[in-house]
């Protein structure tokens, strides 16, 4: 990042090749939208490269890409948001509803997959970002405290809510026992 932010393209190229695909995957857990992620990403690389000049040598790379990142996804899913608050009640009320099976005999791995996403929507932004980082990413608590510029005590705190509220959402959904939830 030293090299791009002094203007080289080639090592910005470099640096985005590395990380697109982990971006995109980010995003796209995030939004859950192929359309959107691909979209954020591009985004995000445009907004890095802009702010190229303005990083500071010694920070580490992936946690100030990963703050751009979050920041550009939390924008995105607050124009969802407005965006779905004003649609019409017709529109409300014909979209189909995906959570009548219960048992995990009649879950196929997409449908799995599709309770996840809905149990992750229920997470606030702040709870979805943590969760994606911390178990999608890698991410350790101690970069993702860098990447939230909080105490790593917040970050426990935040998964640890997280992970309960994912555990319920989805025993509701019959994908996890309710025993599980205790």
């Amino acid at each position: 990042m030293v090299a791009a932010s002094q203007d080289n393209l080639d090592a910005f190229e470099i640096l985005v090749s590395r990380h697109q695909n982990r971006i995109y995957r980010m995003v796209r857990q995030s939004l859950r939208s192929e359309e959107d992620a691909w979209d954020v990403s591009q985004e995000i690389f445009i907004k890095v490269y802009n702010a190229r000049h303005s990083y500071v040598e010694n920070a580490k790379f992936t946690t100030w890409l990963y703050r751009i990142a979050n920041n550009a996804i939390i924008d995105k899913l607050r124009q969802l948001q407005r965006k779905q608050n004003t649609m019409s009640l017709g529109e409300l009320v014909s979209e189909p509803k995906s959570a009548d099976r219960t048992t995990h005999a009649n879950l196929e791995l997409g449908e799995i997959r599709g309770f996840m996403g809905e149990a992750l929507s229920a997470l606030s932004e702040r709870q979805r970002s943590m969760v994606i980082l911390k178990y999608y990413e890698g991410f350790s608590v101690k970069e993702i405290a860098e990447i939230f510029e909080c105490a790593a005590g917040t970050v426990k705190a935040t998964l640890f809510q997280a992970v309960r509220h994912l555990k319920n959402n989805l025993a509701r959904s019959g994908i996890v026992s309710s025993e599980v939830t205790s």
